[in-house]
């Protein structure tokens, strides 16, 4: 076997070498250090023949997250071993060692990928979500561990509602044979600050929370959920592939980054149809401005308004395109509401673009469409101490899942206000109304 440099914290002792369940399920805080935990684990296994463990599947979010996930988790790890005892394949999302042992991952955006070959033990990574499909589960996964006596499972995450997730855990909470559940909050990760998450108990609104009771003490709020985009909604928007004609009701909406590794997105909606994106990185003021000059002046229809996020650099932005009479409006999220129920505009234009979804069109490339599906997830929303409605801050949704939410920002942009659609002078100049 090789000699491997791993260190567990007790919470993740508990999970893998102190519990003999078959099925474990881990209810777990943000930033806890399971999917770390769960990659070493995998990695142990996989070397060391006393484990039993032969062949691994391991299922995650989105498809295209694995790779990131594999250079991320597992390979600082491999980098200890010679790297003549393994291979990974990029295409197959499959790792293969020289004892004949098996990784291999699927996101479970692709359920028809995951293949019954007989795994030994299998881990569903961010359980809240994936097993909001509960066909991924009595479909695919039961049936293989039914087929394997000697298969062993473990399903972990941030509960997001009472899904299946929550039918798994249930099981264990009933001492169904096998089965055994396990409660972790972020604090009981050592390697984090506990004052930082403090800060952020009080950001998300306190103690009381479902927020922070969701996402820092992983429990499983009361009603079905608090994350305020339909994921179901927004898969039949990207479906419907509706021919239209397109109108004068034309709205752009520009999402400016804010951070290094952000992108700066554009949307464009024609009546119910959101037919377009672009994602600008690492443009200066500038350059991001003129990109967006351009794709007006040659757009065949010309939008009405273009909302500019004018937080921090977007301000830049919004000044140049204004100086060239474009009809550009700011969107300033922590603006006052039309609506008193809500906390600010940025809550607002959220639960405005949640209603209209049901009547959208969405046809965009498909790298937004995974973006997006990866995003809906991240948008939740709670009730303040002043009893109106806020939704969790880009800063935090960074904080919590690692990026930020900039295709989906765009689109929710494009409701941030009402838009008379003004019928086209006849000799437009190409230089305003």
């Amino acid at each position: 076997m090789n000699t491997l440099n791993i260190t567990y914290t007790k919470a993740q002792k508990r999970v893998f070498f102190q519990s003999s369940a078959r099925f474990k399920t881990i209810a777990k805080g943000r930033r806890l250090g399971f999917t770390r935990g769960c990659a070493n684990y995998v990695i142990e296994c996989l070397l060391d023949e006393s484990f039993k463990v032969k062949k691994v599947l391991w299922v995650d979010t989105i498809t295209r997250n694995i790779q990131n996930y594999f250079d991320i988790y597992f390979m600082p790890l491999l980098k200890q071993i010679d790297s003549s005892f393994y291979k990974w394949s990029k295409q197959d999302k499959k790792l293969s060692l020289s004892n004949g042992n098996l990784l291999h991952m699927v996101g479970a955006d692709r359920p028809e990928n995951i293949e019954g070959l007989g795994y030994d033990l299998i881990i569903l990574n961010e359980a809240g979500i994936i097993l909001k499909n509960p066909k991924l589960w009595d479909n695919s996964i039961s049936p293989m561990l039914l087929d394997n006596p000697n298969s062993k499972a473990i399903i972990g995450g941030v509960p997001k509602g009472k899904n299946k997730f929550f039918d798994l855990v249930n099981n264990s909470l009933k001492n169904a044979f096998g089965w055994e559940h396990f409660q972790f909050s972020s604090f009981d990760n050592p390697l984090i600050n506990k004052d930082e998450i403090k800060r952020l108990i009080n950001e998300l609104g306190g103690e009381n929370s479902e927020v922070v009771r969701q996402e820092i003490y992983g429990e499983f709020v009361d009603g079905s959920s608090n994350l305020l985009i339909s994921y179901d909604e927004l898969i039949n928007a990207f479906e419907k592939h509706n021919e239209y004609e397109k109108t004068s009701a034309e709205v752009w909406a520009l999402d400016v980054a804010r951070f290094g590794d952000d992108k700066s997105v554009l949307a464009c909606k024609n009546a119910h149809n959101i037919y377009k994106m672009r994602s600008f990185i690492k443009l200066s003021t500038l350059e991001l401005a003129n990109e967006i000059k351009i794709a007006y002046y040659n757009a065949e229809i010309k939008p009405s308004v273009i909302f500019v996020d004018t937080t921090g650099v977007g301000a830049g932005v919004y000044d140049f395109l204004s100086s060239a009479n474009l009809p550009v409006s700011e969107a300033i999220m922590s603006a006052k509401p039309l609506s008193d129920e809500y906390k600010n505009k940025r809550a607002e234009m959220y639960f405005r673009f949640s209603k209209a979804l049901k009547n959208l069109n969405i046809n965009v490339a498909d790298e937004f469409k995974e973006a997006l599906k990866r995003q809906v997830n991240t948008i939740e929303y709670f009730y303040n101490d002043k009893d109106k409605f806020q939704i969790i801050s880009k800063d935090n949704i960074k904080k919590l899942y690692g990026s930020s939410p900039d295709e989906l920002d765009a689109l929710a942009m494009l409701f941030y206000d009402e838009v008379d659609f003004l019928p086209k002078k006849s000799n437009w100049s190409g230089y305003g109304w």
